[in-house]
């Protein structure tokens, strides 16, 4: 994901986007790999983009700055780092004229700035934008599929929903994800750190991770997460008890208690 925003890095709004993506992804078993950060800066999302696009991703997420305003400059960025030019797309004028007249705003004059928003990248395609003006864009660069999305969230939310999701979903095939938690205490985490390693070299792929709570009345609280992901639901289902029972043995051994353990599947 390369997230562009000012606001994003000076403290006045927060990436809730990366986080909702990730949580996302990682329900579909897949994940986010990377959230890079830039200004709205042409020259910083040039060469983040570049930077990003040269590991050969599977999908690239750019998001945010695709408005009317100045500072609105990710597809020209995103342009220079494909090095190609931007383009008037029919089909984004046409999706931004719908959008207008669908809200009862009649037909609205198409200043410069509102045609800023169709001009895209050569050879990508708009994506509907159901709830603003802007629309999204795909494009492909070598073995990755780029998509630039929109940066308010809802707008964000709901392309990636309609057009990125099912695109993702097709390249990972269908997975199944356990999900557990475990809460523990009485245990410190420097005490765990050879469960979780040993955990890990008996069920690679794995994940298994501890999250500090705090003490309460001098005893330690530690939630520890763990997911398996595979392509059959036994194993998946198997893989993730056997790790839970063995922490819990593990835990018991070193005087802690298991409280509770929550878990999904997916």
């Amino acid at each position: 994901m390369l997230a562009v925003g000012k606001e994003l890095l000076i403290g006045r709004t927060l990436n809730t986007n990366a986080h909702w993506m990730g949580k996302r992804l990682a329900r579909m078993g897949t994940m986010l790999k990377q959230v890079t950060t830039v200004d709205d800066d042409l020259g910083e999302i040039a060469s983040a983009f570049r930077g990003i696009a040269r590991r050969s991703p599977d999908f690239l997420v750019v998001v945010g700055g695709l408005g009317p305003t100045p500072d609105d400059m990710t597809l020209k960025g995103v342009a220079d780092g494909l090095g190609v030019s931007l383009r008037r797309n029919d089909v984004a004028l046409r999706l931004m004229r719908e959008h207008y007249a669908m809200r009862g705003m009649g037909k609205v004059e198409l200043t410069p700035a509102r045609l800023k928003m169709a001009r895209l990248p050569a050879g990508a395609e708009p994506l509907l934008n159901e709830t603003g003006s802007a629309p999204g864009v795909r494009l492909a660069t070598g073995g990755t599929t780029v998509y630039c999305l929109p940066g308010v969230p809802a707008e964000m939310k709901g392309i990636f929903r309609r057009a990125v999701e099912p695109e993702i979903r097709a390249r990972v095939g269908k997975l199944n994800r356990r999900y557990v938690t475990m809460k523990l205490e009485g245990a410190l985490e420097s005490d765990l750190a050879p469960l979780i390693a040993a955990e890990l070299r008996r069920h690679p792929g794995a994940y298994v991770k501890s999250h500090p709570k705090g003490t309460r009345e001098g005893v330690s609280r530690i939630e520890l997460d763990v997911a398996v992901v595979g392509d059959r639901k036994e194993w998946a289902d198997r893989e993730c008890r056997a790790i839970v029972a063995e922490m819990k043995e593990g835990v018991v051994g070193l005087g802690g208690t298991v409280r509770a353990v929550r878990g999904a599947g997916g």
